[in-house]
């Protein structure tokens, strides 16, 4: 809990760096290093920037520690969050250097990502456990598949209608990820005795219902929010590939842990 709170305040820290020390922290891509592919998260050059970051960690760790707790998860919470801020940042930094370009990399967004990744398997725990809606291992892929569709047009929307190959690709993948939705759908409505039943009782539940709309809500405003419709910024432009991959990451990590390795949570 100590490492959730003092997040946002490592984060302050870093934005309060002189410039020069500020600098020399980034992920260069010409010259990685280990220090700089862990303290690059943490730097930040506009308020804005930080802000962004700073919000929606705000807002989504407090929905998933809920989730967590009322479907019985705070163990696999903590292992989760303990992973994201220890081995995710470095990860995600050298992950950056697949694609070779002549750049640097910095802030915290890709680890907010990891985060939101998170939001498809906690919210199909705890539709399962409190109104055996599921199961998890097929329900979290179909949230999780369904924002991948949302997420890919978001992320190419700067050049869906200048280039038709990228508009091509982009209706191919998304077709992919409501077909896969669609599928891993019906599995869950077979699979869930009363479905319909289990579904108006879930969103009769007094606060039940609040807390999933919110969560839906999330799924949502994070992705509008992390690719927007010009990757554009003032010191550069958003590191569109980063946020993608902390997204796909934060959901499979847990997810291929709670089906591969049920006894570490």
């Amino acid at each position: 809990m100590a490492l959730l709170l003092s997040f946002p305040l490592l984060l302050w820290l870093g934005y309060s760096l002189p410039l020069n020390i500020s600098e020399s922290l980034v992920f260069d891509y010409r010259n990685p290093t280990l220090l700089a592919a862990v303290t690059s998260a943490f730097v930040h050059f506009e308020f804005g920037h930080l802000i962004t970051n700073v919000g929606l960690y705000v807002l989504l760790i407090p929905v998933l520690y809920v989730l967590c707790v009322l479907s019985g998860r705070q163990q696999q919470f903590r292992v989760f969050a303990f992973t994201t801020f220890v081995a995710f940042p470095p990860v995600l930094s050298y992950l950056n250097l697949a694609i070779a370009r002549s750049s640097v990399t910095f802030g915290a967004s890709g680890v907010i990502m990891v985060f939101a990744g998170y939001l498809p398997l906690a919210v199909s725990e705890y539709v399962d456990t409190n109104f055996d809606i599921g199961p998890v291992s097929v329900f979290a892929p179909t949230l999780f598949f369904a924002s991948l569709g949302f997420i890919a047009v978001l992320g190419l929307q700067s050049v869906l209608l200048q280039n038709p190959t990228v508009l091509l690709g982009t209706a191919g993948l998304v077709l992919a990820a409501v077909l896969s939705t669609v599928l891993y759908g019906l599995s869950v409505y077979d699979q869930t005795d009363n479905t319909r039943t289990k579904i108006k009782s879930a969103m009769r539940a007094t606060g039940y219902t609040d807390l999933l709309l919110l969560t839906v809500l999330l799924l949502f405003v994070v992705p509008i929010i992390a690719f927007p419709a010009s990757p554009q910024v003032d010191s550069g432009v958003l590191n569109l590939y980063e946020h993608f991959l902390g997204y796909a990451l934060g959901f499979m990590t847990p997810y291929i842990a709670r089906t591969q390795f049920p006894g570490l949570y």
